[in-house]
């Protein structure tokens, strides 16, 4: 089934994303003026298109704070345009790599301007932090090619050997581009995106950023409408006691304590814990709404601040241990050795 999205529905997905993005996958303030941007776009079901089609993943990489202060400048564009020439084909759909507000935007925006259906879905139905951490990755589909683009044209065609050069690479060139850059890869079949593809992400995300927007009017609880949308689970709330805060290796390492709950997070929520004991973690979502209904990222986390912790629980083809294996070496680093353990 295909279908048209217009300013509210995209406005819905903002907010619906940002919540869904688990404390990453891009800021607001860059989604909501691309939403204002886009007059039309066609989404479609992944069991909509055919085997033989031509699907590519994109994204946008680089610094939250630099894409903030520039803003989306259409770098997918030429991102997508050099992808075309280098595979020598004409793509037929674009998928987002994650779901966060301005990485499912951003594919959206493209999509608008190129005449190009997007796949209800995406790798993760979450924000990750790395590249590997998809179920494209874990289908086995091949980074590479990889295009990278700046808004000024300047682009460049990478050939790693996997995700995590993928990740290495695509940052040194994305600092000659000056902090952000749009990224295509992951050429692949329609029918190994429906094989690997988390479905209905964008749609979920719609019914997420509604249900706040249709509470807020009805003077209802937008948290409860929240939890009712996503089946979440309330893990804390009160005032931000402490946030800690490092840059290492160009992520965003943290700590925020709320309530009787301690969240780490690289870039987005990795694992929460109470007593000293992990009680929600990857692939599971740890999200976060301010007590009158906002989504937030971790970016926006601030002490002081009245918010809510909900966990969601993260779609059925992450509950692998292959799955869990994508997230374990995060989870090391933060100090967590053990095996998943579901909410």
């Amino acid at each position: 089934m295909k279908r048209k999205l217009h300013k509210q529905e995209m406005i819905d997905i903002v907010k619906g994303a940002t919540f869904l993005g688990a404390g990453g996958g891009g800021s607001q303030k860059v989604a909501l003026p691309i939403a204002e941007q886009i007059r039309e776009v066609t989404l479609i079901k992944p069991e909509d298109i055919s085997d033989s089609s031509n699907v590519a993943v994109m994204l946008a990489m680089g610094s939250p704070v630099v894409s903030i202060r520039m803003g989306y400048r259409g770098e997918l564009i030429p991102a997508l345009e050099r992808f075309e020439k280098t595979v020598g084909k004409r793509i037929d759909y674009i998928v987002p790599l994650e779901t966060g507000s301005a990485n499912i935007l951003k594919p959206l925006h493209a999509g608008a301007v190129k005449g190009l259906p997007v796949v209800d879905g995406d790798g993760a139905g979450r924000a990750v932090p790395e590249l590997q951490e998809t179920m494209f990755c874990l289908h086995g589909i091949p980074i590479a090619p990889l295009s990278a683009a700046d808004s000024e044209g300047n682009s460049a065609v990478l050939y790693p050997v996997d995700a995590y050069m993928a990740e290495r690479l695509g940052r040194a060139v994305i600092t000659v581009f000056g902090g952000i850059a749009g990224v295509v890869c992951q050429l692949m079949t329609g029918k190994q995106l429906k094989e690997a593809v988390i479905p209905d992400t964008l749609s979920i995300a719609e019914r997420v950023g509604k249900a706040i927007r249709e509470a807020k009017e009805c003077m209802h609880d937008p948290v409860e409408a929240v939890i009712e949308a996503t089946g979440g689970t309330i893990l804390a709330k009160g005032k931000v006691a402490k946030k800690t805060e490092e840059v290492k290796a160009g992520f965003d390492y943290g700590r925020v304590f709320l309530e009787d709950i301690i969240v780490d997070y690289k870039n987005e929520n990795m694992i929460a814990w109470r007593g000293g004991k992990p009680i929600v973690m990857v692939p599971d979502l740890i999200c976060w709404l301010t007590t009158d209904g906002e989504p937030l990222t971790n970016a926006d986390i601030k002490e002081g601040l009245e918010v809510v912790a909900i966990a969601k629980r993260a779609h059925e083809k992450w509950k692998t241990p292959q799955g869990f294996k994508l997230f374990a070496h995060i989870l090391e680093s933060i100090g967590y050795k053990g095996e998943y353990i579901s909410f």
